[in-house]
């Protein structure tokens, strides 16, 4: 029984601290700092090297959590990352055929830019304010630039890391003949 609760019990805690580093630490950093989502490069992460339940289980308690600290409906930020997981895995079974370092990035480029998407489309339409879209705008960009950016950065290091712990994920060379 322990050994079914376990994995659930890690994932609880261990997105529960994400999501208080995010909101309490990273939204309060200035400028291109306070873009890096770290709940999105964690969520990824769970589904590139885990598996689409444990990436579901991560988004339970994050959704949670930052539904419970944000001002919009509740299951807002469930929903988002829902969708974004939903179409990050459809992307991962489709389109990339290996787990390998450009993979990842690729996946984590894709799925930064789908959560945006998604995310400044909901609040388009939820705030009313149908004044600019947002796709029009060099702040929603530059917002993306910046997240793709550190969502690279995590993915090089946390890859390298699986890398290193893991003999799983070795680099793979072609021999010339």
């Amino acid at each position: 029984m322990l050994k079914r609760i376990w994995p659930f019990i890690f994932i609880f805690l261990f997105f529960s601290c994400a999501v208080w580093l995010q909101v309490s630490l990273i939204f309060a950093w200035p400028s291109f700092f306070n873009q890096i989502n770290l709940v999105l490069i964690v969520l990824i992460f769970t589904l590139f090297f885990f598996d689409f339940y444990s990436a579901l289980q991560a988004i339970i308690v994050s959704g949670f959590w930052l539904d419970l600290y944000s001002f919009n409906f509740f299951g807002f930020y469930l929903i988002i990352f829902f969708l974004t997981i939903l179409l990050a895995d459809w992307i991962l079974r489709s389109w990339l055929t290996n787990r390998s370092l450009y993979s990842f990035l690729l996946l984590i480029i894709l799925s930064t830019l789908s959560y945006n998407l998604i995310i400044n489309t909901f609040w388009y339409f939820y705030s009313g304010n149908l004044v600019g879209f947002f796709l029009w705008q060099v702040d929603f960009w530059r917002a993306v630039l910046w997240q793709i950016a550190w969502g690279a950065l995590a993915a090089l290091l946390m890859f390298n890391l699986v890398g290193f712990v893991a003999r799983r994920f070795q680099p793979f060379f072609l021999k010339k003949q």
